[in-house]
């Protein structure tokens, strides 16, 4: 349940070469990101899953060397990491837009 949540609230940021074409309003480093070798064009679940996995790898494998970066400090392979982490943060995803949080407020009254 868990990662069918996480792929819906990602689906439309990560589907946006959809059949309706490139949506104009995306930022130009995100829009990039099919350029990956492993990107999958299609729109299907699992394509949005291997997809969201591209964006999150960065994170992941910082945090499993970074044991070894305390030992062997290399500041250019950190700072090599914080860079591209910093540019797959660039996806909006399911951070809501300023813009629209009335549209997410909830009430149990």
């Amino acid at each position: 349940m868990s990662a069918y949540l996480m792929i819906s609230l990602h689906a439309q940021v990560l589907n946006y070469n959809s059949e309706q074409g490139v949506n104009k309003l995306i930022d130009p480093v995100v829009a990039r990101f099919p350029e990956h070798d492993w990107w999958n064009e299609g729109s299907g679940w699992k394509n949005l899953l291997n997809n969201l996995r591209l964006v999150i790898q960065p994170f992941i494998f910082f945090n499993l060397l970074k044991p070894w970066l305390r030992v062997f400090p290399i500041s250019h392979l950190s700072l090599g990491f914080f860079t591209l982490m910093t540019l797959m943060n660039r996806r909006q995803g399911a951070i809501a837009d300023i813009n629209e949080l009335e549209h997410f407020l909830f009430s149990s009254a």
